[in-house]
């Protein structure tokens, strides 16, 4: 028998991948007990607040997962570019291996949603701000000085969410790799010598 824990993960690992791929109206409580395997009448006891509250926990777990990835490439890396580089190939990768459709894992919520229900906003809005954080304190410690890093942090996370979105639309994953190969080459004429 499974516990009531792993009911309540199946439904934020299953909301999670539809979110990314369909958006938040496009996601039905019915679809999403469907997919998961999860007993229908245990959904209203783990999120008590419905849809919004299981989506709302969905992104966090999205958030986290992409935190996770992210910073496993940026430890591996010897510099800002070949980071850079190996985030957008990973994105590539993952988004051509998905028949396009998994994209960054909270920006369709964000486009379609969070305007119109702010705990949703909140949860979009924290995940990019602990992406660009990561994305800053790399490049300080990679040598890039403290008052051009953060506003170098939030061009490159727009050029990538930028990117992803283009080969989403077009099916190509050449936007996020041609954004890949200038960010990297911009954030070599950044760093300062050694």
């Amino acid at each position: 028998m499974k516990s009531p824990i792993d009911s309540r993960a199946r439904f934020v690992e299953t909301t999670a991948t539809l979110l990314r791929r369909q958006g938040y109206h496009g996601t039905g409580l019915t679809q999403i007990v469907k997919d998961s395997g999860a007993p229908k009448g245990s959904l209203y006891f783990h999120f008590p607040g419905g849809k919004e509250e299981l989506a709302e926990a969905a992104l966090a777990y999205s958030s986290v997962h992409m935190h996770d990835d992210l910073h496993q490439i940026i430890a591996a890396a010897t510099s800002p570019a070949e980071a850079i580089e190996a985030i957008t190939t990973a994105l590539a990768d993952r988004l051509e291996a998905s028949d396009f459709l998994d994209g960054c894992p909270v920006a369709t919520v964000v486009l379609e949603a969070a305007a119109q229900l702010p705990g949703l906003r909140a949860v979009c809005s924290a995940s990019y701000g602990r992406w660009q954080t990561l994305i800053e304190t790399f490049l300080i410690r990679s040598g890039i000085a403290k008052e051009q890093a953060e506003p170098t942090a939030n061009l490159v996370l727009c050029a990538i969410e930028g990117a992803l979105l283009l080969s989403r639309a077009h099916a190509d994953t050449t936007p996020l790799r041609l954004a890949g190969t200038q960010l990297a080459a911009l954030l070599d004429g950044l760093r300062s010598p050694a």
